[in-house]
């Protein structure tokens, strides 16, 4: 018997209904016998850590969990502590002028002497076995691959390294590892790293070295036979049957997102009544229940989204006053151009030419705003989120083709179906401050 909370919705862990897809998993397990670092990217909520946990169980490798507060070295820290590698730490301080002080820190790693592990050894043994494992200290510059890479071969760790949340790091720290992970590459530690961005080559353009020793599987896009096959595989495990208008409309009111597909299916099993597998096989045929689980989910998406509009054209106000006119909030304009234009206007990513049309025609003082603000509004983007506390991030700025994407595969669902004009009308306009 089946749970419906194990087949359907958006969890943690890998749902029942999950089904290969040929470009999909056919890619990863290829990249998985190559000797190339993979990087699995698209928006959130589309798939990547299902993709993964499939082929790559999480248990059986090195998780590293990323945050916009982790460091290169909070990541290297975490996979030699994962890998059995014991760290201690020490300070020294170092004075280079009466004001300025700056604090080290030097590791030492303790690792098992495998070959001499289980040798004996005088007045310190195991009880009833005469053996105990030997360990050795050494100094380890814990922020060099070749020193990780080593203590892993000492170690014997062969596992793979799955970074999760990449997206998370810092622009900064991405580039350094971005330089690390070709380093890597040569010395044989593979990783797998997943971030929500749809712009292919993004680790290359930290790092152009990466173009050959890299391997990029993008979870996007769905198809509608894709969303088809999840339907009926869950069906089978809870004993059930969409029609077929019921299952069509179902894949339209998703907008290629499997997050939401998987929310709404969830959610119609709970209207209809299904909560775990069925005695007898029931035909789900009311359109009813669709609009209940849309009505359920503009819901609980418009609250997360609204919050994180507000908290976007809050942000940095862009240009500052020129005399005594006020300054640009061009934050806010940008937040305010997307939900007038609605889901057509940015379904498709929005070039920054258009959006810098779009801005400076109801712009206050739109003849003020350069080329140059549009550029350091949308680069910021991503750092603006980061900032708001807005996980995961709705926006991304592909610089390459210099167009505004949404990287919240939940979006799209939101502003289709929410009011815009209330959504604007609650957001504060600055210039009313």
């Amino acid at each position: 018997m089946a749970l419906l909370e194990d087949v359907f919705g958006v969890t943690s862990k890998p749902v029942l209904s999950y089904v290969e897809r040929e470009q999909v998993d056919d890619s990863f397990r290829e990249a998985l016998n190559s000797h190339k670092q993979i990087i699995v990217y698209g928006s959130s909520k589309q798939g990547k850590t299902a993709l993964v946990s499939k082929h790559l169980p999480y248990t059986d490798n090195l998780l590293v969990s990323l945050t916009p507060k982790t460091q290169l070295l909070d990541v290297y820290q975490t996979i030699l502590t994962k890998s059995g590698v014991r760290l201690s730490v020490s300070t020294t301080e170092n004075t280079s002028t009466e004001s300025s002080l700056s604090i080290t820190a030097k590791f030492k790693a303790i690792i098992p002497l495998f070959g001499g592990a289980e040798a004996e050894t005088a007045g310190n043994t195991k009880a009833g076995s005469g053996q105990e494992t030997i360990y050795e200290e050494i100094p380890i510059n814990i922020e060099l691959p070749q020193s990780v890479a080593d203590l892993l071969k000492r170690v014997r760790c062969e596992k793979w390294v799955i970074l999760e949340n990449f997206h998370y790091l810092t622009d900064e720290v991405q580039r350094q590892f971005a330089f690390d992970l070709r380093a890597f590459q040569e010395l044989g530690v593979r990783f797998v790293v997943l971030g929500v961005w749809r712009e292919k080559n993004r680790m290359a353009q930290f790092n152009g070295d990466l173009l050959d020793r890299t391997i990029e599987v993008p979870v996007e896009p769905w198809r509608d036979e894709d969303f088809r096959k999840v339907a009926a595989r869950g069906g089978e495990l809870l004993n059930f049957r969409l029609a077929a208008d019921l299952l069509q409309s179902t894949i339209d009111a998703s907008f290629s997102s499997i997050g939401v597909f998987q929310e709404l299916l969830k959610h119609i099993c709970l209207t209809a009544g299904i909560r775990e597998t069925r005695g007898r096989q029931d035909d789900i045929a009311d359109q009813a229940f669709l609009a209940a689980a849309i009505r359920t989910k503009t819901s609980d998406y418009g609250a997360r989204h609204e919050r994180a509009l507000e908290a976007i054209a809050a942000g940095h106000n862009s240009g500052g006053a020129k005399g005594d006119q006020t300054p640009l909030f061009l934050p806010y304009y940008l937040v305010r151009e997307i939900l007038q234009h609605g889901f057509d206007g940015i379904s498709n990513g929005a070039r920054k030419q258009t959006l810098w049309d779009w801005i400076r025609a109801r712009h206050h003082r739109g003849q003020d705003v350069r080329n140059s603000d549009m550029t350091n509004l949308l680069g910021g983007i991503a750092n603006l989120q980061s900032a708001k506390a807005i996980s995961p991030p709705i926006f991304a700025y592909d610089f390459q083709q210099r167009m505004l994407q949404v990287v919240d595969s939940t979006f799209y669902f939101f502003i289709k179906n929410a009011d815009a004009l209330e959504v604007i009308e609650s957001i504060q306009n600055p210039l009313e401050q």
